[in-house]
């Protein structure tokens, strides 16, 4: 009897060593995902604040270029504005092929990156 009681104290013991290492596994789980997510994201508002400086400084050079090649001020920087109205018609109506979803199969892709990889191991 007193044989009994000692190994279900020892499976209750065992049982609670492990549920605390689960919890523990989890917790460090999310806390890898949360700092890859904040990494990735600070890397990409970085690389966008950059691609701005480019983008806006890019524009006045090309508007002051084509005012100096057609010979009026205002209609070099009408062309530019021009080409970011097209472009931005271009974006509005392909947003959901072209920014959407490419977006979110990318966030699918990296939560699931871990089971994504033991799969195809376990397929090759």
């Amino acid at each position: 009897m007193e044989e009994q009681k000692e190994k279900d104290n020892g499976l209750i013991s065992d049982i609670k060593e492990y549920a605390n290492i689960r919890m523990d596994l989890a917790m460090l789980t999310v806390a890898e995902r949360t700092s890859t997510a904040a990494a990735g994201a600070a890397a990409g508002s970085i690389l966008a604040i950059l691609g701005l400086f480019v983008v806006f400084f890019g524009s006045l050079s090309l508007g002051f270029y084509l005012s100096e090649v057609i010979g009026n001020t205002y209609a070099g920087f009408l062309i530019v504005t021009g080409i970011y109205l097209l472009l931005a018609l271009i974006v509005l109506f392909t947003q959901e092929n072209m920014i959407k979803k490419p977006i979110e199969n990318g966030i699918i892709k990296k939560i699931f990156k871990e089971r994504n990889e033991a799969t195809y191991e376990k397929q090759n």
